[in-house]
C-alpha cells in the first residue's frame, strides 16, 4: 500500500511476543499520529483493548518492506491449525479458482473441531452439474493451499453469500449462519 502518510507512524508488532517485528514479519499493524485518536471518552477498559500506549492496534495482519506496508488480512479471521497461521483469503482465492466455482464467491473461516482444536470450513457459490466431483476439487485445492483438509464444504447457489451492501463479503455472518445450521 505505500509509506505511511506525514505525520502517521507504522509499526507491526509480533502478536505472541508483542514485540516490535523485523521487516517481512507478519504482525498486527499498529499507528500512531495527529489523525489518530488518543482514547475513548472515559472508556478506560475500551482503550485497554484498544491501545499499547499511545499506538492503536488496528486489528490489521500486515508486514513492513522497506518501510512500505503490505496488509494480509485481519487478525480476528486467521485460523490457527497446529500452532500454524492460515489465511482465510488464500483459501478463498484457490477455491475461486477451481472450475465450477464463482470467483469472488467462497468465504473460508475457522470453527471448532474435534477435541476444540480449530478446523477450516468453505462456504463457495457454484455452478456445476456434478456436486461430488466438484466438493473432492475444492477439498484438494484446499488442502494444497493449507496443507489442512477442510472440516466441510458447502456448496451454496448464486446470491447465497452474505454481503454488505457494497458488495463485500461477510465472513464472521456467514460463519454464524453455517454454525447455526442455515447452509
Amino acid at each position: 500500500l505505500g509509506r505511511a502518510v506525514p505525520g502517521l507512524e507504522l509499526r507491526i508488532v509480533d502478536v505472541a511476543s508483542g514485540a516490535v517485528a523485523p521487516p517481512r514479519h507478519v504482525g498486527e499493524l499498529q499507528i500512531r499520529g495527529s489523525s489518530v485518536t488518543p482514547g475513548y471518552y472515559e472508556r478506560p477498559d475500551v482503550n485497554a483493548a484498544t491501545f499499547d500506549g499511545e499506538w492503536l492496534r488496528t486489528g490489521d495482519l500486515a508486514y513492513l518492506v522497506d518501510d512500505e506496508l503490505v496488509l494480509c488480512g485481519r487478525l480476528k479471521d486467521v485460523i490457527i491449525i497446529g500452532g500454524r497461521n492460515i489465511f482465510p483469503d488464500e483459501i478463498e482465492r484457490a477455491v475461486g479458482e477451481v472450475e465450477g466455482v464463482r470467483a469472488g464467491n467462497v468465504i473460508a473461516f475457522g470453527v471448532s473441531g474435534r477435541h476444540g482444536k480449530e478446523a477450516v470450513v468453505v462456504v463457495a457459490e457454484v455452478r456445476s452439474d456434478d456436486p461430488t466431483l466438484l466438493r473432492k476439487h475444492i477439498v484438494e485445492r484446499v488442502r494444497e493451499v493449507s496443507g489442512v483438509p477442510p472440516k466441510d464444504v458447502v456448496l451454496v447457489d448464486a446470491g447465497t453469500l452474505p454481503k454488505t451492501s457494497s458488495g463485500k463479503l461477510q465472513r464472521g455472518l456467514c460463519r454464524d449462519r453455517y454454525v447455526a445450521g442455515t447452509y
